[in-house]
């Protein structure tokens, strides 16, 4: 791309935006000034040097995309959402250990636009996420993944089973461990629901989140610092494209993870070195 198309694009909200709303058709110039609260005398030189530049066609008072706009227009909705994702907080994602997510899911982190920071208020820094015990109390559907134990999550699970809500938990080796040795009753207890299924990341070497929880409604992503350390901060969204991202990244762990229908298979109380498990 030459500089030209770069300063016509990065360097102006106006230009960009205009372009960004005529992604779906042909519009008129004061719909779009009403919608980006501009005035339309602001709106005319964006539009003059647009046109020059071949990227959209005026027909009286309506404008449209040439086929060159289109394809710019399609790879910039990915970058502008991208930013306002990662605009919600910089040191959040600077202090972030990314690579816990794979590449091909960072790579559309523009899909969780619409999103919010959480964290829990000093008073109950140590309980379990609000966020999470409220979006997961009525759903029929849920998916659950922890790779960081809680001492509080083992009673939330059975409820969860226990009202009847199907879902899929995937747990990290570490932290299946916790499940044997301390909450083994508990564990015992939520398998024989049948509307939980429980499956077990092995491979220490694969990266995890902290957190992905998805409901009809919501995800909610926690990412392990720097120091793969669990800050208890957590990305929330409610937008369908967030939750189908969230539902994908899930499905991803799960084909990678064995199902449990017991704690008396083989294998499930060899040790694991304690450095393995995420914090």
């Amino acid at each position: 791309m030459d500089s030209w198309m770069i300063n016509l694009l990065l360097f102006s909200d106006k230009r960009r935006d205009f372009l960004l709303l005529l992604k779906d058709g042909p519009k008129n110039i004061d719909v779009i000034g009403d919608e980006l609260k501009v005035p339309r005398n602001s709106l005319l030189p964006q539009i003059k040097k647009l046109k020059e530049k071949g990227l959209i066609v005026r027909d009286g008072d309506d404008c449209r995309l040439t086929i060159l706009g289109n394809i710019i227009v399609r790879k910039l909705q990915p970058l502008v959402d991208a930013a306002l994702v990662l605009d919600i907080d910089d040191y959040f994602w600077v202090s972030r250990k990314l690579d816990t997510l794979p590449s091909c899911f960072l790579g559309r982190v523009g899909e969780l636009k619409g999103c919010c920071l959480v964290e829990p208020e000093p008073e109950h820094v140590f309980d379990l996420i609000p966020e999470i015990v409220s979006a997961f109390r009525e759903p029929s559907r849920a998916m659950m993944l922890f790779s960081y134990f809680h001492p509080l999550l083992p009673s939330f699970f059975l409820n969860v089973a226990k009202n009847g809500i199907k879902f899929p938990l995937i747990l990290n080796r570490g932290v299946f461990e916790r499940f044997l040795t301390d909450f083994r009753d508990e564990g015992e207890e939520i398998l024989k629901h049948e509307n939980v299924n429980v499956f077990v990341l092995e491979d220490n070497a694969l990266e995890v989140p902290s957190v992905v929880a998805i409901s009809e409604s919501t995800l909610i992503l926690g990412l392990l610092n720097k120091w793969e350390r669990a800050d208890r901060q957590y990305v929330v969204s409610c937008k369908p494209c967030a939750v189908k991202w969230g539902k994908e990244l899930f499905s991803f762990y799960k084909e990678r993870a064995r199902k449990v229908t017991s704690l008396e298979e083989p294998g499930l109380c060899d040790p694991i070195p304690p450095e393995s498990a995420q914090k």
